[in-house]
């Protein structure tokens, strides 16, 4: 059997202290630089997840959390087109526009109910809520005092009335200067409120057969009126001639015609006269 001799040295506490390391350097935590953060960060950035808890999601979410959302140049500009795009429909709504028949500034009366008037502006029908508001229309147009409103308006049927885009009502004096955008982007479905909506529209559909434009169509005949040309002394004739000879030579339409007799002979041959 082997012996192996083991030697032993003994250190004294003097001794210990000047050879052992009482440091324990393997636990203590360090501390990392940003910069040193960054480093390990590009190092380790492809072996990063996606999605996860220790992953580039959660490092975003994180950040933007903190500071807030990256500013992108996009964004400003979306907010340039959207505000251009709001000046730009502003425009297009401040075009005033017109009531096909009805001039703008004139007034209208509902024949039936002498109480509803309505103010043209912008093509539209707008009520006017009060007396006094009639009379400075009257002013600004100059009318002469005591002028009836049945001679000052125009009267119209309430279907006439109601086939018009409302706009807001008028009920002060600073109402009949609406700025135009605002008359034009009323509400087009009209309102609930409408007194025109109380009255009775009778619209009646036109009868065709009962009218003094159009004949009844029973007993409408389109060829009554259409005289067939008077005959021909001589009757109609019809020439039947076989062009396959004239097809097949090389002649001339006037050698054509002397050579053949039937073309040139009505009445003869296989012409017929009727």
């Amino acid at each position: 059997m082997r012996k192996i001799k083991l030697n032993k040295k003994i250190f004294g506490t003097k001794e210990a202290r000047d050879y052992l390391d009482e440091e324990f350097t393997e636990l203590k935590i360090k501390n990392y630089t940003p910069a040193e953060f960054f480093t390990l960060y590009d190092e380790l950035f492809y072996d990063i997840e996606k999605e996860g808890k220790f992953s580039h999601s959660t490092i975003v979410y994180k950040s933007t959390e903190y500071v807030g959302t990256p500013y992108n140049p996009k964004d400003q500009e979306i907010l340039d087109f959207q505000e251009q795009v709001i000046d730009t429909q502003y425009e297009i709504d401040s075009i005033e526009q017109e009531h096909p028949f009805l001039p703008n500034l004139s007034v209208l009366q509902v024949r039936s109910e002498p109480s509803l008037k309505y103010y043209m502006q912008s093509g539209r029908r707008r009520q006017i809520k009060s007396d006094n508001i009639l009379q400075l229309i009257k002013q600004q147009t100059r009318t002469e005092d005591g002028t009836p409103d049945e001679i000052f308006c125009v009267l119209l049927n309430a279907e006439a009335i109601l086939s018009i885009l409302p706009g807001p009502d008028i009920e002060v004096e600073s109402d009949l200067t609406t700025d135009t955008a605002l008359i034009n982007r009323y509400n087009q479905g009209g309102s609930l409120n409408d007194p025109l909506a109380d009255i009775k529209v009778k619209i009646a559909k036109p009868d065709l057969k009962n009218t003094t434009i159009v004949p009844e169509i029973g007993t409408y005949n389109p060829m009554a009126n259409i005289e067939e040309p008077p005959m021909p002394p001589d009757g109609l004739i019809f020439v039947s001639t076989n062009t396959d000879s004239f097809n097949n030579n090389q002649l001339s339409l006037n050698n054509w015609r002397n050579q053949n007799t039937d073309f040139n002979t009505r009445g003869k041959g296989t012409d017929s006269v009727i």
